[in-house]
């Protein structure tokens, strides 16, 4: 391994601390429901942190053919990202109810909007320093670490009973904030440029064959993985600031213990990864409805089987984006399907806060027929190796 892969892995690392302990998941609902925010919030927290991150990125990818000089996007990306956690971490402390939601809620789409510069941007800093049948482990090993770093960090938390507040998830938020600093400090120095036409074309001149969109249709059902989380704080039906830390804990537990197996399946197959992260996570489902007590305990347990299966469902998704196309190709790729699951999650997310207000349908049990429908289209996809 490298100077360049070494410092790749710690600016991964500390980008995924930061990532972890800012979860739309984990403490951005606990910071609503601490605030007093109005519930219907709480629905449109994954939906915004994940859309506003992909539907920029069409029109980004595009940008991009006259931006050659890839890390110079993600710098910018990183300081809008670290600017946007210090505006909810101050929504948090000073503000209440809706104003303090709303304030959450704009902070959230900012920090979306650099998260959408530095997603595309660093495939291709990754491909650029580290080749491919290797992208998966380092990403597992950069996931492992952040896991291991966001477990002593929470750990700790899960002692602290009723005194756990508004002020300790504040500081949660600052600290993700400074997680970002120092990822954007490490890379800093880093240059990658990638090859791009020559006549710089502009257009939405898309060149795509069939598999973009099957990979659209299949990770457009697997983004339930990540909607599913925040329905498992709800139903557990336990005090959000007593269940964060156990949350927390849970999530970092699962991307330290699976990040790096998930990483070696996924170069092997990303298609098996996605599968075995399907199953895993409508076995997270089963146990939330039945398991006989509900505490922070089986609440906890059932939500590191969710974050085993998403880490599954990210590592083998970004595996297969990286591999199956290269260069300028595997830029657009990315930029048009993560638009295109940006505009799904938007409706996903339309759909259930609508069903959850005016039915008292199971949401979690259509999630699960979502999921397993996605699992048995992921042998449309081709071989990305």
């Amino acid at each position: 391994m490298n100077a360049r892969q070494r410092k790749l892995i710690a600016s991964l690392s500390a980008s995924k601390l930061a990532d972890l302990l800012i979860s739309a998941k984990t403490t951005l609902p606990a910071l609503l429901l601490a605030a007093g925010a109005p519930a219907w919030m709480l629905g449109w927290l994954v939906p915004i942190r994940e859309s506003g991150a992909l539907l920029p990125q069409a029109p980004l990818g595009v940008l991009l053919r006259r931006l050659p000089a890839r890390h110079r996007v993600w710098r910018v990306g990183m300081h809008v990202q670290i600017l946007s956690m210090l505006g909810i971490a101050a929504a948090a402390l000073f503000l209440e109810g809706a104003t303090a939601g709303w304030c959450m809620l704009a902070a959230l789409v900012l920090l979306s909007l650099g998260r959408s510069a530095c997603s595309l941007s660093m495939k291709d800093i990754q491909a650029d320093i580290v080749e491919q049948g290797e992208r998966g482990k380092l990403l597992g090993i950069a996931s492992t670490i952040s896991g291991i770093l966001t477990l002593a960090i929470a750990v700790p938390l899960t002692f602290m009973g009723e005194d756990l507040g508004n002020k300790v998830a504040s500081g949660i938020t600052l600290f993700a904030a400074g997680a970002f600093t120092v990822g954007l400090v490490i890379l800093y120095a880093n240059h990658t440029r990638v090859e791009t036409e020559e006549d710089g074309s502009s257009g939405f001149n898309w060149r795509f064959d069939s598999t973009v969109y099957r990979f659209i249709l299949v990770r457009g059902l697997f983004v339930h993985s990540a909607l599913l989380a925040p329905y498992f704080m709800v139903q557990s039906e336990q005090d959000a600031m007593q269940l964060l830390p156990y949350f927390l804990a849970a999530q970092a537990l699962a991307t330290m213990l699976s990040s790096f197996i998930w990483g070696s399946v996924a170069d092997k197959s990303a298609r098996l990864t996605l599968q075995l992260a399907g199953g895993l996570a409508l076995l997270a489902c089963a146990l939330l409805n039945w398991l006989p007590e509900h505490n922070v305990y089986t609440a906890g347990f059932s939500f590191f089987v969710l974050a085993v299966a998403h880490t599954g469902v990210r590592t083998g998704r970004k595996t297969y984006s990286l591999d199956v196309k290269e260069g300028q190709d595997r830029t657009e790729l990315v930029a048009f399907s993560n638009t295109a699951i940006g505009i799904i999650l938007l409706g996903f997310g339309a759909l259930y806060a609508m069903l959850s207000a005016t039915t008292e349908l199971n949401i979690v049990a259509i999630m699960s027929g979502a999921l397993t429908a996605g699992m048995l289209l992921t042998l449309i996809l081709p071989s990305e190796k």
